[in-house]
């Protein structure tokens, strides 16, 4: 039995093709900073023969549970399917900060947000997306203001949010003695 900090790993990684080694290899990374790194909930066989809809309530219950388990959530944030972060990892962000804990955001791609957005300025220097004709957020930050302007910022790469995630995590457990 172990004492030490759990971190769920939120992240587009479950859809990786070698997802399974990925968040073992993620985990893994966990140990070496010592917290134990949680993978989101992976539905056994006899799970996935659910119908679609009762499969996808019990991986979001799933995940609840291990976010609620855990001591902090590290999450990658990197682009997914497009220009922003994966909407499922957005959610779980605001799930686990809504329960009080502390998040820690990472991307492997540090590039302003509006710089991957294709977009068009109009004269009054406003950035539209030229998909959608949506304002887009032009405020230097790496994603959504929501959670790249908070205190912790993104971090540039995984091993930097495990040393934030660490550092959290000890600051929010009781002192022994």
């Amino acid at each position: 039995m172990t004492d030490l900090p759990k971190a769920y790993l939120a992240g587009p990684a479950v859809f990786h093709p070698a997802a399974k080694a990925l968040l073992d290899y993620l985990a893994e990374m966990c140990g070496q900073h010592g917290l134990v790194g949680v993978a989101p909930f992976e539905p056994d066989a006899e799970q996935r023969a659910l119908p679609p809809a009762e499969l996808a309530a019990l991986i979001r219950q799933g995940n609840m549970e291990r976010i609620r388990a855990c001591d902090v959530v590290i999450a990658c944030v990197s682009p997914f399917r497009g220009p922003g972060a994966c909407p499922g990892t957005t959610w779980e962000m605001g799930y686990a900060e809504g329960l009080g804990k502390p998040v820690v955001a990472w991307s492997e791609d540090m590039r302003p947000y509006m710089e991957r957005v294709p977009h068009d300025r109009d004269a009054d220097g406003r950035l539209f997306c030229r998909q959608h004709g949506m304002l887009v957020e032009d405020f230097g930050l790496v994603e959504n203001l929501m959670y790249a302007a908070g205190t912790r910022g993104v971090q540039p790469e995984f091993e930097a949010a495990l040393k934030q995630a660490r550092a959290l995590a000890d600051s929010l457990r009781p002192a022994a003695g």
